[in-house]
C-alpha cells in the first residue's frame, strides 16, 4: 500500500473514531435529557400537581434520535443481525463476491431511505409540533441522517472490500456482522 494511501486511511479512521465518540456522547446526552424530563415531569405532577408541558415532545424527539444514532453506531461496530453460517462455508473469493453484492443491495435500500427521509424532512418543515413548535422535520431528519451515515460507511466498506485480496486471512473483511465477542 502506498504511503499516501496509508496516511489517508489513518486519517479517515481517526475522523471516524472521533465521530463515533461524538455520537456516543449524543446518545448519552439524549438519554440523560429524557430521564430528567420524564422523571421531572412525574415528580412535578405528583408533588406539585403541575407538569412541564414541553417534556413529552422533547423526550420523544430525544428517543427517536437515540434509536437512529444507536442504529448508526451498531452498523459501524458490525453488531446488526446477520446469519452467516452459509457464507462462512464459501471460499474467500466467493465470500468477497457475496459481500460486494450484499453491500450493493444495502446501498440500494439506503438510497431509498435517503430519498424518502429527505422528502419527508422537507414536507415536515412546514408542520410543527403542538406544544414546542419544533418542525416535525426533526423526526424524519433522524431517518435521513441514519441512512446517509450508513451509506457513507457502506461505501467505505465496499471500497476496502474491493481493494482487499480474497484470501483466507482477509475473510473477516468480508463480514457485515460479527458473530462472536472475540471478533470485536
Amino acid at each position: 500500500m502506498p504511503v499516501a494511501d496509508h496516511t489517508s486511511s489513518r486519517l479517515l479512521k481517526k475522523i471516524a473514531d472521533g465521530l463515533f465518540r461524538l455520537l456516543t456522547v449524543a446518545i448519552a446526552f439524549s438519554m440523560l435529557l429524557m430521564l430528567l424530563l420524564v422523571f421531572g415531569n412525574v415528580v412535578m405532577r405528583y408533588v406539585f400537581n403541575s407538569g412541564i408541558n414541553i417534556s413529552e415532545e422533547v423526550a420523544r424527539m430525544c428517543f427517536v434520535w437515540l434509536i437512529f444514532i444507536g442504529a448508526v453506531l451498531a452498523f459501524r461496530a458490525k453488531q446488526h443481525l446477520a446469519i452467516s453460517m452459509l457464507i462462512t462455508r464459501f471460499s474467500p473469493r466467493w465470500q468477497k463476491i457475496v459481500h460486494v453484492l450484499r453491500q450493493l443491495i444495502i446501498l440500494t435500500v439506503l438510497g431509498l431511505l435517503i430519498e424518502g427521509g429527505w422528502a419527508q424532512t422537507v414536507i415536515g418543515l412546514s408542520t410543527v409540533t403542538p406544544v414546542s413548535g419544533v418542525p416535525i422535520a426533526v423526526f424524519s431528519g433522524a431517518v435521513w441522517f441514519c441512512a446517509t451515515a450508513m451509506a457513507v460507511m457502506t461505501l467505505i466498506d465496499l471500497w476496502i472490500a474491493l481493494r482487499t485480496p480474497a484470501t483466507a486471512e482477509n475473510t473477516a473483511t468480508f463480514m457485515t456482522s460479527l458473530d462472536y465477542i472475540e471478533d470485536i
